[in-house]
């Protein structure tokens, strides 16, 4: 019981304090059997905080690994006081993969083009800040949808594989983990949101 104080407290003061909470999901993902959710408190007249999470529970695609989680927490600025349409975010992340390297989500440095060859993949963890950019639009006073893109720099620590042979270091020079650092795009798609906070009108 008494693990359950805590919880049950901050629920009741988030509710009393905010102007409204959103839970929302992201269609995009979802069509591809990747969940990702979040919840969004009010925290000012056009500011919001937002913390969601993202989770691959398949163990490959067309043969190729593919596992991922990433989880973010979020400040927004929107143009409008009831935190809708335009916005801008700033983030910080934290994930873990074993995929094959998204070459084409890279935006620098631009030092390879040349995809990993067949059966190569990275297993790691990445740390990310950057900015999110997207517009929300209210459907009614319970729905709604936001159009979203983020992305900035992300930190990775990996091991390479192919097969279950490591590839990214050589036997002179050994070590636990590889790194490198890029600029890419690592979060989008199309929110549906449902308010259960109370509503706020426009000013």
């Amino acid at each position: 019981m008494k693990n359950l104080i805590l919880p049950i407290f901050f629920i009741l003061f988030t509710k009393s304090i905010l102007a409204q909470v959103e839970l929302k999901t992201n269609i995009a993902t979802l069509v591809a059997g990747i969940p990702n959710v979040g919840l969004e408190f009010q925290v000012g007249k056009n500011a919001s905080i937002q913390l969601d999470v993202l989770g691959s529970f398949w163990d490959s695609v067309d043969g190729a690994p593919f596992q991922i989680n990433q989880t973010f927490l979020e400040y927004r600025l929107y143009s409008n006081s009831n935190i809708s349409e335009w916005f801008i975010g700033a983030h910080l992340g934290y994930g873990m993969f074993t995929i094959q390297k998204p070459y084409d989500l890279i935006i620098s440095p631009r030092y390879s083009t040349t995809e990993d060859p067949d059966g190569a993949f990275r297993s790691g963890r990445s740390v990310f800040h950057g900015l999110t950019v997207g517009y929300k639009k209210l459907l009614n006073k319970r729905f709604s949808l936001e159009l979203f893109i983020g992305g900035g720099y992300a930190m990775s620590h990996y091991k390479g594989y192919n097969g279950l042979n490591r590839t990214d270091i050589g036997s002179e020079n050994y070590r636990p983990f590889n790194g490198s650092g890029e600029v890419l795009i690592y979060r989008g798609g199309l929110m549906i949101i449902y308010k259960i906070g109370p509503y706020k009108k426009k000013d």
